[in-house]
């Protein structure tokens, strides 16, 4: 390409806390300037204006679609890809199953990449098998449309649910931010128990998460339950928000719980809590894609008490950063869970383990360079790209 390639990144986020997808989005936008790359940011649903802030202020040009359902929001994604006119266009949390390759494409994007965060393996009729089969080898391949799979399970399940061709699909595990998810100290973990109203010395276990059904915070409350009988001065703090909450909420005061069991409501600061617990809970239910909590457990020098479910096998080694557990299993989980409680030893050393796993595998640094080759070898330009002599604006 004569020009630095445009890149313009398709979110399908409520972007109301600083949490991972966020920082995914800041940290892109820094490398994409530095390579003198032209960078937007387009966000389907609302933004803070706090995250508003940070990502205008390091360069990113932001769009926000307006509410209104379907139809409203592709009139509006067509609006903005038509004035952009990006080399590359990469959905978030977009379905590449439906008429977003073929907007993009008549909107003039030559790439298009999904990164699939959620697929999860099912029975698929012949019907819809021969119609995946169609739009993978005739219409993704026409539009030059490519996935990203955020764990070889989500590969997997592509591959042998969907028919899709493997080449199609690259694998980029998630990453996270390792400097704000680090170890903390005696005084971080004496104020956040001070926060939440206990002892210096009480253990403490910490699950952050979005409270649906398909997470598994119910198991943990039993989970918890249990723990409560064999160590009383154990406590949960449950941080996040969801259609959930007051039936948790219930539930934990059903078991007498109270003063057991905290629900901090969504946070920005989760990574002051992970830094402080002594282990970190991850009781999905469903096929958990990969595992964003997991990561931040582990680069905050935890040890990760997890379900064996979709890719956190992929992210969390069993037996060395963590333990992995069957889902809906409020027995083996507290079991685990006392364990690492009562060991600390043993918690402490997979703590590190966990530290050392994160740092080498699963940095947002790592993340974005993956996502950049990705990129530049869709495009055929050189990873570091060609600086633009001056930065046009959109195409009007």
């Amino acid at each position: 390409m004569s020009r630095s390639p445009s890149i313009l990144s398709v979110f399908d986020l409520e972007a109301n806390k600083y949490g991972s997808m966020e920082e995914y989005a800041l940290f892109l936008s820094a490398e994409l300037k530095v390579r003198g790359w032209r960078n937007v940011l387009v966000f389907v649903r609302s933004v803070s204006p706090e995250i508003l802030k940070m990502l205008t202020e390091d360069g990113a040009t932001v769009e926000v679609m307006p509410a209104g359902g379907q139809p409203a929001c592709y009139r509006s994604l067509i609006r903005v890809l038509r004035r952009y006119r990006a080399d590359l266009v990469h959905y978030h949390f977009l379905e590449h199953y439906s008429l977003l390759p073929i907007l993009g494409w008549w909107c003039g994007s030559r790439v298009q990449i999904f990164t699939d965060h959620f697929r999860q393996p099912q029975a698929v009729g012949v019907v819809t098998k021969t119609e995946c089969l169609v739009w993978d080898r005739v219409i993704f391949r026409a539009l030059g449309v490519r996935i990203i799979a955020i764990s070889e399970h989500i590969k997997k399940t592509l591959v042998g649910c969907y028919g899709m061709r493997p080449e199609r699909v690259t694998v980029i595990l998630n990453g996270i931010n390792v400097e704000r998810f680090s170890p903390g100290d005696a005084g971080l973990r004496a104020r956040v128990r001070a926060e939440l109203g206990l002892s210096e010395d009480a253990p403490l276990v910490v699950c952050a998460s979005n409270l649906r059904p398909e997470k598994g915070i119910h198991y943990l409350v039993e989970a918890a339950e249990i723990v409560k009988s064999r160590q009383p001065e154990a406590h949960f703090a449950i941080i996040g928000a969801g259609t959930e909450l007051q039936r948790l909420r219930q539930d934990a005061a059903a078991r007498s719980l109270q003063g057991t069991v905290q629900f901090t409501g969504a946070r920005s600061d989760v990574h002051r809590f992970m830094a402080a617990a002594d282990v970190i809970a991850v009781p999905s239910v469903w096929q958990e894609p990969a595992g964003f909590v997991a990561m931040e457990g582990m680069a905050a020098g935890r040890p990760v008490v997890a379900t064996r479910v979709g890719g956190i096998p992929e992210y969390l080694e069993e037996g060395v950063t963590g333990l992995l557990v069957p889902p809906r299993s409020a027995g083996e989980l507290a079991g685990a869970l006392l364990r690492l409680l009562q060991e600390p030893g043993v918690a402490d050393a997979m703590g590190r383990a966990g530290r050392a796993r994160a740092e080498n595998r699963f940095s947002m640094q790592r993340w974005v360079q993956d996502t950049l080759q990705t990129y530049a070898a869709a495009l055929g330009v050189e990873g570091s790209g060609t600086k633009r002599e001056e930065a046009g604006g959109p195409d009007e």
